[in-house]
C-alpha cells in the first residue's frame, strides 16, 4: 500500500505547477489613476504596492491573488493637491489602503510568455467593497513575471465624494492603470 501512495504522489507532483509569486519591490512598480476634471486632466500615482499571486498554471481557477496600495503615497505632481486628495476625499488617516483579493477566471495564453487573464474579485477602497472584473495581461519572463491592466472604477461607488473647487470638479469615473512586477 505505502508503494502504491508513494509511485501516486511521485506522478502526481510533477503535474502540479503550482507557483508563489510575490511584488518585487526593486522593479518599477506603477499604480497610476487618471482623473478628468473641468479644467484639465490629471493623474497620481504610487509604485507602494505589495501583494502575492498564488498561481497554479494546470488549474487556473484555483489561483488566488492580492494586492494592497498605499493610498498615502499617491502623488499628483503638487503638493497643495495630493494632500486635498488625502485628507478630504480619500481619507487615508481612516482608509490607509486599497485592496484586491481575487481569483483568476480565465487564462488564454498568446504565447510562450504573454497571457491574456480575466480576474474577479472584491476591490476594497474608502472602507467599501465592491465586485470588479478586471481583464489584465501576464507576461512570463521566466523568473520575472509583469501584470499589466487597466480598468475604470466610479467614486460614487465607494462613497467618495467627487472633488470640486469653485467650478471646477472632477469626473466621478477614474481610470486605473496598474504595472505590476512579481518574482517567485
Amino acid at each position: 500500500m505505502l508503494k502504491i501512495i508513494l509511485c501516486f504522489v511521485l506522478l502526481f507532483v510533477p503535474l502540479v505547477r503550482t507557483q508563489y509569486l510575490s511584488v518585487d519591490k526593486g522593479q518599477n512598480n506603477s499604480i497610476k489613476f487618471l482623473a478628468r476634471s473641468t479644467l484639465n486632466n490629471f493623474e497620481g500615482t504610487t509604485s507602494a504596492v505589495e501583494g502575492y499571486i498564488k498561481w497554479d498554471s494546470n488549474l487556473v481557477k484555483r489561483s488566488k491573488i492580492e494586492f494592497k496600495v498605499y493610498l498615502d503615497s499617491l502623488d499628483t505632481g503638487i503638493g497643495l493637491r495630493n494632500t486635498h486628495m488625502r485628507d478630504n476625499y480619500l481619507e487615508t488617516s481612516k482608509y490607509p489602503l486599497a485592496q484586491f483579493t481575487g481569483n483568476v477566471t480565465d487564462q488564454l495564453k498568446k504565447s510562450n510568455f504573454e497571457s491574456d487573464l480575466k480576474i474577479e474579485g472584491i476591490l476594497k477602497i474608502h472602507g467599501v467593497e465592491r465586485k470588479q472584473k478586471i481583464e489584465g495581461k501576464l507576461y512570463d519572463y521566466g523568473k520575472l513575471f509583469k501584470i499589466e491592466s487597466s480598468f475604470d472604477i466610479f467614486l460614487s461607488d465607494f462613497n467618495i465624494k467627487e472633488p470640486s473647487f469653485l467650478f471646477i470638479s472632477v469626473d466621478n469615473e477614474i481610470k486605473l492603470e496598474c504595472i505590476i512586477y512579481m518574482t517567485k
